[in-house]
This record gives structure tokens, sequence and C-alpha cells, in this order.
């Protein structure tokens, strides 16, 4: 493949709706987020393997005077919107960059093609009558360059009603052109909407939702999917959650400790159901702002900044709460945070980072054995987990 130097950058990707989420999702300025895509898009543009990611998050934070915290947000964060994927690939590359230097000047040399105008090639005409008199007018002042010249200007002003409504057109060509080029794009954004909601996903929501809701309520009968609530579940799991599984597991949990959505508030003489509780991102912000619950919300789940063993530290904290509670779970483990993962030969060495000395050693002396057992299995099919170490967050 061709080594080059330049990549392109899009069109609106100031204001581009993803990194605006990514902003809003690890909590830092949008013009940081936009500032550590294009080193990721510098970045894509010069590996070997063009599209494919691998930055220095310090070197970006000491180029760009970030904090390197910061830096390795967005990074975590573009890696979790599915920007960046597992391979560390630019997922949306390909369609947005060429793939050789030669299929850029391919389509540029088409480009060219296009812009020949009738108007244009007289205009060439007239240079080239021009270069003849300057290279004749010495020895023969009144040859046929004159001629020509005379010619090729009565030529020009001949062409100009047509140049003119050829530019018209040219024009209205243009506008249409790009009429369609918004709605496709407007339609595959549609398409990857779906695509990133489908009916899957909406039955794991709904699932979390009779678990940790319905089942206070009725608990012999479960919510059901109608179709007005799967468009609205749609909406949130967009707009508001992010596409974020764990947010939503919160949201759900936050209701299932509350009274007054519960109906147990006596005189209040109302009850939450699935339908309002998805109804508008107004009703999303009212139930995390605390309005039905002074606040006072369930801890949220521990923290796992390594998107490759997210899935797994899940199923660790599953199999956590089913040995020791969902109590003792979110006490001991809702202040911890999975940090990173060294692999050596044929296993790794995860890290958790504890907020103080005496969890570390609570952690040590009643959980780690189990800990790590449950992370080995949740593993096994790829790097198995064979150690779990512990640190006190003064130690980073």
């Amino acid at each position: 493949m061709t080594s080059i130097e330049w990549y392109r950058v899009y069109h609106g990707m100031p204001e581009d709706a993803k990194l605006k989420v990514v902003a809003k999702r690890c909590g830092h300025l949008m013009t940081h987020v936009v500032t550590v895509w294009l080193c990721v898009l510098d970045a894509a543009s010069r590996h070997k393997t063009r599209g494919t990611v691998q930055v220095d998050s310090e070197q970006i934070a000491v180029v760009q005077d970030i904090s390197q915290k910061t830096v390795e947000d967005i990074l975590r964060t573009f890696y979790e919107k599915g920007m960046i994927d597992q391979n560390h690939r630019l997922t949306g590359w390909d369609k947005r960059q060429y793939a050789t230097t030669a299929e850029r000047v391919e389509k540029h040399r088409n480009a060219k093609k296009h812009d020949v105008t009738p108007s244009n090639a007289v205009k060439q005409n007239v240079t080239d009558g021009n270069a003849l008199k300057q290279k004749n007018s010495k020895n023969d002042p009144d040859t046929e360059s004159r001629v020509q010249i005379a010619d090729a200007e009565n030529r020009s002003a001949d062409s100009r009603p047509d140049s003119d409504a050829e530019a018209d057109s040219e024009k209205k060509k243009t506008n249409s052109d790009k009429k369609i080029r918004e709605r496709a794009e407007k339609r595959e954004s549609e398409r990857e909407k779906q695509t990133s909601c489908g009916k899957q996903i909406l039955e794991q929501m709904l699932d979390i939702w009779n678990a940790e809701v319905q089942s206070k309520l009725t608990p012999d009968q479960n919510a059901k999917l109608t179709p007005k609530r799967q468009d609205k579940m749609a909406q949130r799991w967009l707009d508001d959650f992010q596409q974020d599984m764990r947010a939503w597991k919160h949201y759900c949990e936050i209701i299932g400790a509350s009274e007054f959505c519960l109906g147990k508030i006596a005189g209040k003489g109302w009850t939450i159901d699935l339908s309002w509780a998805v109804e508008s991102s107004d009703h999303v912000a009212k139930i995390l702002e605390g309005g039905f619950s002074g606040g006072n919300h369930p801890p949220k789940a521990p923290a796992c900044d390594v998107p490759a063993l997210q899935e797994a530290w899940d199923r660790v904290l599953e199999a956590f709460q089913k040995k020791h509670g969902k109590a003792s779970g979110r006490s001991w483990l809702s202040s911890t945070r999975i940090i990173r993962i060294l692999k050596y030969g044929d296993g790794a060495v995860v890290t958790m980072r504890c907020p103080s000395k005496f969890i570390q050693e609570w952690l040590t002396t009643h959980y780690l054995a189990d800990l790590t057992r449950w992370f080995a299995e949740a593993t096994k099919h790829d790097t198995p987990v064979t150690r779990l170490e512990l640190i006190v967050e003064a130690s980073v």
C-alpha cells in the first residue's frame, strides 16, 4: 500500500452529535473530545495498517496541554461507543477515507473532467492566442495571431449566455445531488439507530425492568413490550442512556428503591409504570435528579475502565451478588474500579483500585479468592485471568 501524508476530516465534525454524546458521557469538554478525536484520526492515518489506532495518552496529553486522565477517559468512551472496535480499528474509517493515493488521484481527475465546460475551453483558447501573440510580436506584429485572438474573443463573447446557462444548470445539479446525499445519509443514520437498538436490546432492557421494578409492583405479572413502548425505549436507549445497559440498570434500581414510585407513600395515589419511565428525557432526568427519591439513590455498579473486560466484570459482579448478596456487593465493591489488564504468556493479571487500605485488606481477606475464581471462569475462552491485584488509590 502506498504511503500517503494526509487523511480526510469530514464536514460537520466539530459539532458531530456522537462526539457530543462522548463529551456528556465521560464528563469532559467538547473541545477536548474533538482534539483527542483529531489525534486519533491522525494516528490511524499514520499507522502501517491505515485505520488502526495506536496512541500514547501521555503524549497526547503533553502535546495538547490536557490532563492524561481526561485523554484516557475520552479514549475509553470512544471504545464504549463503538467508534473504535476491540481490534483498535476506527469503525467508520473505510467509509470516510481513501485506501490509497491512487484512489484519491483518480477521484480528483474525474472531478476535474466534470469541471471542463465550453466556457473553460474558450478561455483556454484565448490563453493560447495570447501566448502565440507574445511569441510572434517581435518579428511579425500583423500576422494571423491577431486574427486568432479576435476570433477567440468573438467565440468567447458568443458563448457567454450558454456558459451562464451551463453554470446555472450545474449549480442546480449540485444542489440536487447534495439533497440526495443528505437524504441517503439520513436513511443510513436511521438504519444505524435501528441496528444499534434491535429487539434483543429492548428485551434485555425489559428483563431488567421486570427484575428491578415490576417484580415489586406486580410480583406475578411482568411488563410487556407494546409497539409504543418499543419506540420510546429505543429513543431513551440512544438519547439518554448512550447505549449503556449498566446506566439503564442503575436507572431501574433507582426507581425500584423509591417508595414514591412504587406507590407506597400514603395519600399520593400514584404508581410508576414502564410507559411513564420511558416517555421522555424529562422523566428520565426527574428520576436521576432525585425528584422521586429525595436524592437517596442506590450506589452505581462498580466501574470498569477496560472495555475488553466489561462483560467479564459484569459476570463477576453477578456471581458475587448471588453468593454474598447485592447489599454486600454494592457496599464493598461500589467504590472500587477495574483499571487495567496486563497479559503475559497464556494468562493475565487484572488490577483493581480500592479507595482505602481498609477496603483493600477486607476484600483480600474475605473475597479475593472468589473474585479471582469468577474472573478466571468469565475469561476462560479468551485470555484467562490468573491473578487479581488489589491496590490502594494513593499508590496509583
